[in-house]
């Protein structure tokens, strides 16, 4: 969760808002206190995830499973070692 001041979320309002859209909850504080969140409704993230799993079954279906040796590939990779 992000916590920003008034000033700032109005300073910054248009990459605030890119922030809620991609899952981040915002919080903003007039003078020290807080005031509101800002986040995307539950009911939009639940269908986001709904759909995250139908296409990773689809992926699943046509590619088949993934062995032990692929998983942790890819949970390494990129990683620095």
């Amino acid at each position: 969760m992000k916590h920003v001041s008034l000033a700032d979320a109005r300073a910054n309002i248009a990459k605030l808002l890119d922030e809620v859209e991609r899952g981040e909850t915002v919080t903003i504080s007039r003078d020290g206190v807080h005031a509101r969140d800002v986040a995307v409704p539950a009911q939009e993230r639940s269908a986001d995830v709904v759909q995250a799993i139908e296409e990773l079954k689809q992926l699943r279906k046509a590619n088949g499973p993934a062995t032990a040796e692929e998983i942790l590939s890819w949970r390494d990779e990129g990683r620095r070692f």
